[in-house]
């Protein structure tokens, strides 16, 4: 549960947000609440992590693959280039 003090830290945020508008303070603090409790739900239902496995199976050896073949630096006519 929310502290009482993070309430009225969130409601008086808010109030600031909707440009400081009279005689909704009562609608900032709920709704800070309710924005706090939601927080701290979302924070309790995250799984554990899970255990660790045992040693992991090493990469499998790719194949090499063949050079492509140098490209010439002569031209058609036997100059270089």
């Amino acid at each position: 549960m929310p502290t009482e003090q993070q309430i009225k830290e969130l409601a008086y945020a808010l109030w600031e947000q909707e440009g400081r508008p009279d005689g909704k303070d009562e609608e900032h603090y709920y709704r800070a609440r309710e924005i706090l409790v939601d927080q701290e739900k979302a924070n309790v239902i995250k799984l554990p992590p899970p255990p660790p496995t045992a040693k992991l199976a090493a990469p499998a050896a790719t194949p090499k693959l063949k050079e492509a073949p140098k490209k010439s630096t002569t031209t058609t006519r036997g100059k270089k280039a």
